[in-house]
């Protein structure tokens, strides 16, 4: 609320006259409300900045699982088709990259975990796989982990790819003796194929 004052008479006798405009003690009032204003002015300038720093997709192991070969098989249906390679026509992932079975596995289960399934993830799936190229339907199959997760099969093989494998075509995997026994490609006939290791 504005507050008006008026001038002393002067000192001639003339008539005193009004002076408009805000007292001395109006600008302090009205400072409040500028600095208020100021302030939440730069509340919603620094929120505003903080909220477009967090709208990114994340790249993170969780946030997207499309930046690692391996990872992109770990979420969704898996689908196992065929390839040609050096050894003959063997079984990949979706995104071509190598699977292999386990000598050590019984069939239709896993001797593969911890250590191990770090350097050899299995071929996860959500529901039943899908195949594709020259893959048998009729040979796939899943298999319920330890750990509750399902793992793809096929002629009662738990398959796998190798962690270094980092591209489709390789075969790195192929013929190595680790954590207790040999790993080796598959031909879509379920059997695997010994020898061309790198």
């Amino acid at each position: 609320m504005r507050s008006w004052f008026v001038n002393k008479p002067l000192p001639l006798g003339g008539r005193a006259r009004p002076r408009l405009g805000p007292g001395p003690g109006t600008m302090r009032f009205m400072r409040r409300p500028v600095v208020a204003l100021v302030a939440l002015a730069a509340a919603g300038a620094i929120a505003a900045g903080c909220s477009s720093n967090n709208s990114g997709s994340g790249g993170g192991a969780y946030g997207s699982p499309g930046t690692s070969s391996a990872g992109s098989e770990q979420s969704g249906v898996a689908m196992v088709t065929t390839a040609s390679s050096k050894v003959g026509t063997i079984l990949v992932g979706a995104n071509g990259r190598t699977l292999y079975l386990f000598e050590k596995d019984q069939p239709n289960q896993s001797a593969c975990a911890g250590a191990c399934a770090s350097a050899w993830p299995i071929d996860h799936t959500s529901a039943t796989p899908k195949a594709g190229g020259q893959v048998k339907a009729s040979l796939l199959g899943t298999i319920k982990r330890s750990d509750g997760s399902m793992q793809v099969t096929y002629n009662q093989h738990p398959l796998y790819y190798y962690a270094g494998d980092t591209a489709a075509g390789q075969l790195n995997g192929q013929g190595l003796n680790a954590f207790g026994a040999g790993w080796d490609v598959l031909s879509p006939s379920g059997n695997k194929i010994e020898g061309g290791s790198s």
